[in-house]
């Protein structure tokens, strides 16, 4: 039995030193939920997916081509004008049809008019609305930018979990083993009903995390579906890979190359640009537009058949006229200014966000260095420590407990860790728009 004891405790040594069962996963399928499964799906297919098939994408596609249709009618001219009626008659026709030998007179007039638009301001209100499409386009870039980086984020959370239900079940399995061997050694006076008690109330707080996990897993998916625009609950598994991914080079960046980078500074820039060209819109009220005029009359009685001509031009320049468009220029023009001090604004948050990312990210590489090279190896050796004290009778269960519960708490905050790490690096991206 001793013998027995020996070889079962040296093996759960091994396992926990970084080797686990094969059949651990197939047990845990049965003991509690099971993490989602299915057929691998990349970082990379994900955010095509996400960018191919996310309605809030789409939409800025038909705006773009709206904004672009209505260009066409920019050189519209007005609809002419058509009016028909009596022009310069009598309302008594008697007694001039008494002086005229039943004659009367007047005239029976068709008009017609027609407003010649003034070309440049054709021009200027093609060009404002020829601008509006890239300022949407620039809104679309944003949103695949707000998006991608939601995927992302998603995606390494989900990948971590995975990781972490695979340490759960791992440690399930030693714990389980754990639990027999101490039942086992009870009736040789080599385990206490104390420490066994204790080791399954373990067990089922570790069940517990090992269900939260799973059910954060299951949310995930739903939320990467949803953004990909698929059925909820199509399974699929990610790419662990992703969580070894080279970290990024962190390097100051001065206003003039973060500019070049942002879609929300493109997005900024056009809107000024459309905002310059509503001012010239305005502007152009001030010119002229013109007309023309025809009418012809057929005369009653003895009036022979008359006709005029004319030509139209307004006058925009007078006080009570030029009032309005000479405020709107105005207002145009202090919104420009607003747009100036907003997208200042913006570089100066991105500038000051990405700082300070920096610091994060520095200070979150250096903690998973000390995890990985120092903090994890240690506790894995202390674990294997008690273990061979148990093993040789000389340290208690509860000792195998606490080691356990030690080194399995610090590798899942190791994995806590890395996720802050990888999504501080996926929020740097996205200020970069990498």
């Amino acid at each position: 039995m001793k013998h027995w004891l020996h070889i079962s405790l040296s093996s759960l040594a091994l396992l926990v030193a970084g080797r686990p069962a094969a059949h651990g996963q197939a047990m845990s399928k049965d003991m509690h939920m099971a993490a989602p499964d299915g057929p691998v799906l990349p970082l990379d297919s994900v955010l095509q997916l996400v960018e191919r098939r996310n309605p809030a994408v789409q939409q800025y596609a038909y705006q773009a081509r709206a904004k672009e249709a209505a260009v066409a009618g920019a050189s519209s001219w007005e609809a002419p004008k058509l009016s028909a009626g009596y022009w310069m008659t009598p309302y008594n026709q008697r007694p001039i049809k008494e002086m005229n030998n039943g004659q009367g007179e007047g005239m029976q007039m068709v008009s017609v008019e027609q407003m010649l638009p003034n070309p440049a301001k054709q021009r200027a209100r093609r060009e404002f609305l020829s601008s509006q499409a890239a300022v949407v386009q620039a809104d679309q870039q944003n949103t695949v930018v707000q998006l991608r980086a939601q995927a992302k984020t998603l995606y390494v959370e989900q990948a971590v979990l995975t990781k972490k239900l695979a340490v759960l079940d791992e440690n399930e399995e030693l714990l389980r083993f754990l639990i027999k061997l101490a039942e086992a050694r009870y009736p040789y006076n080599l385990a206490t009903l104390p420490n066994i008690y204790d080791a399954k109330a373990r067990l089922e707080m570790h069940l517990n995390d090992h269900r939260q996990a799973a059910a954060r897993a299951v949310q995930n998916q739903i939320a990467l579906n949803t953004l990909m625009n698929r059925p909820r609950g199509q399974a699929f598994a990610v790419d662990t890979a992703v969580l070894t991914a080279p970290t990024l080079a962190l390097a100051p960046l001065d206003t003039a190359t973060l500019a070049g980078r942002r879609s929300d500074i493109r997005r900024l820039d056009r809107a000024l640009t459309t905002v310059r060209l509503s001012q010239n819109l305005e502007a152009s009220r001030r010119r002229p537009d013109f007309g023309v005029r025809y009418d012809h009359m057929r005369g009653l009685g003895r009036t022979p058949n008359q006709f005029t001509v004319m030509g139209m031009v307004s006058i925009p320049l007078a006080p009570w006229a030029a009032r309005e468009y000479k405020a709107n220029t105005a207002a145009l023009g202090f919104e420009a200014q607003a747009l100036r001090k907003q997208r200042e604004d913006v570089l100066n948050e991105a500038s000051g966000r990405l700082a300070s990312l920096q610091t994060d990210l520095t200070l979150r590489r250096e903690q998973t260095r000390a995890f990985e090279r120092r903090i994890l190896p240690a506790l894995r050796r202390s674990y294997q420590a008690t273990m061979l004290a148990y093993e040789q009778n000389t340290g208690q269960l509860f000792q195998v407990l606490e080691a356990w519960t030690t080194l399995k708490r610090t590798r899942l905050e190791y994995l806590d860790n890395l996720q802050q790490q990888l999504t501080q690096q996926i929020a740097y991206e996205k200020e970069l728009e990498q």
